[in-house]
């Protein structure tokens, strides 16, 4: 018998490495024919398989992703990271759900990075993470 925690974090790791190559025969043999893809930030929603790879394929890239942490489970997983279309780095944070080790539904947020305020310096370190 399948452990079905194990089975959503081969899953998911399978997902967030297939994103970092840019594989998305992997990505789309992941996502479940129903599953629902949000931008928050650009309002856009797309539902089903069929657009969600429609949406990837006019992707501009191949982008270049590396994650920097995954974390979750089993059914709820996030991956914090960078990605570059080619006009420099910009943070990315995607929540996706994992159905029966599928994507049931993912939301993505992407933020450029900015030059800290000068007077928050003294209660601050420079974190690694700011590309």
């Amino acid at each position: 018998m399948t452990d079905p925690d194990q089975s959503s974090r081969q899953a998911a790791e399978k997902l967030f490495a297939a994103w970092e190559r840019w594989d998305l025969d992997t990505v789309g043999s992941l996502i479940a024919e129903n599953a629902v893809d949000e931008r928050p930030q650009s309002g856009e929603r797309f539902v089903g398989r069929r657009n969600i790879m429609g949406m990837y394929a006019e992707v501009p890239g191949p982008p270049r992703i590396r994650w920097r942490s995954i974390v979750g489970g089993p059914t709820v997983w996030v991956a914090e990271g960078i990605v570059d279309y080619g006009e420099g780095p910009v943070n990315i944070v995607m929540i996706v759900e994992l159905v029966d080790a599928e994507v049931n539904r993912a939301r993505v947020y992407f933020a450029d990075p900015f030059d800290p305020p000068p007077q928050r310096a003294r209660w601050s370190e420079m974190s690694s993470t700011k590309e």
